[in-house]
């Protein structure tokens, strides 16, 4: 079935991009809230947020500035529990709220989400998630989970529209539904690997080879690239495998040189060395 256009408002409360918003899409029963911590506690005014809903508290990893941090949960009065978040959880410095318009969602129906939620930000692998437990889902009937399930798609784009790239499939195999030009390095160190270019970078495919080793050049003349390598490999993205370290998932980085160095171990220019099938570098290809 053809994809429907979709009319989304947003509402800056305060008058400012940087405030609160209030972000609604057509013919959803849904309304989200965009709130930074700095203005939580002005939003007692908004009455709606005693309601029942789900929320995301958004972040940096305290111990880890480079990676992004989550916190989702549910609650039956969001505002009550983003205040007790204000003491609870310091790393957060903005939050997103989804409840319902009607004031249909019930405990039943929040507790699911939570746990749904969890399960897509988990298996999409972009932020680091803050909490201990994996929240049990609640039990509903199949009528009720299928419009749940409705309401956590309006749900993800909702998020992502607001900034936060939790459900955005640029590191799964999803991406490569659209058949963009793949191109491939393939060097004697055991570099083997393939991948595209997206609208976030370059993402390299699961299943990619890269050198089991770095040159001594790349720590001293690149360390950022070196200490990336080294992330990936301690976050299992990269898994020593025989003479190599093979990709376990599609991997998003920021560049096409960013994502040689790292394929190579050693200092590369991406755009040269990332070739089509036919040898037609990345370079070339885009200038045609």
């Amino acid at each position: 079935m053809k994809p429907f256009g979709k009319k989304i408002t947003l509402f800056l409360i305060d008058g400012e991009p940087n405030g609160r918003v209030a972000a609604e899409i057509s013919n959803w029963t849904g309304k989200a809230y965009k709130i930074p911590r700095t203005l939580l506690k002005t939003s007692s005014d908004r009455e709606d947020l005693d309601s029942t809903g789900i929320y995301l508290l958004f972040g940096k990893d305290p111990e880890n500035p480079n990676k992004d941090l989550v916190y989702i949960g549910e609650a039956e009065a969001l505002y009550g529990r983003l205040l007790q978040h204000l003491k609870g959880k310091e790393f957060w410095i903005e939050c997103i709220c989804v409840l319902s318009k009607d004031g249909n969602l019930n405990k039943a129906h929040a507790k699911y989400l939570e746990g749904r939620i969890y399960e897509e930000a988990k298996a999409y692998g972009r932020f680091e998630i803050d909490n201990s437990t994996n929240p049990a889902k609640a039990a509903l009937s199949e009528a009720d989970q299928a419009e749940m399930e409705e309401f956590l798609e309006h749900t993800k784009l909702i998020v992502h529209l607001l900034g936060y790239r939790l459900f955005e499939p640029g590191l799964t195999t999803d991406k490569a539904d659209s058949n963009p030009e793949h191109f491939y390095i393939k060097t004697a160190r055991n570099a083997n690997a393939e991948g595209y270019l997206s609208d976030e970078g370059f993402v390299v495919c699961k299943g990619s080879a890269a050198t089991p080793g770095t040159t001594p050049s790349l720590q001293t003349r690149n360390l950022g690239y070196y200490n990336l390598r080294q992330e990936l490999v301690q976050n299992g993205i990269l898994v020593l495998q025989g003479e190599a370290y093979i990709f376990s998932r599609d991997y998003t980085f920021s560049s096409p040189s960013a994502a040689a160095t790292t394929v190579m171990g050693t200092s590369a220019n991406g755009r040269t060395e990332w070739k089509t099938k036919k040898g037609m570098t990345l370079e070339e290809f885009e200038a045609s």
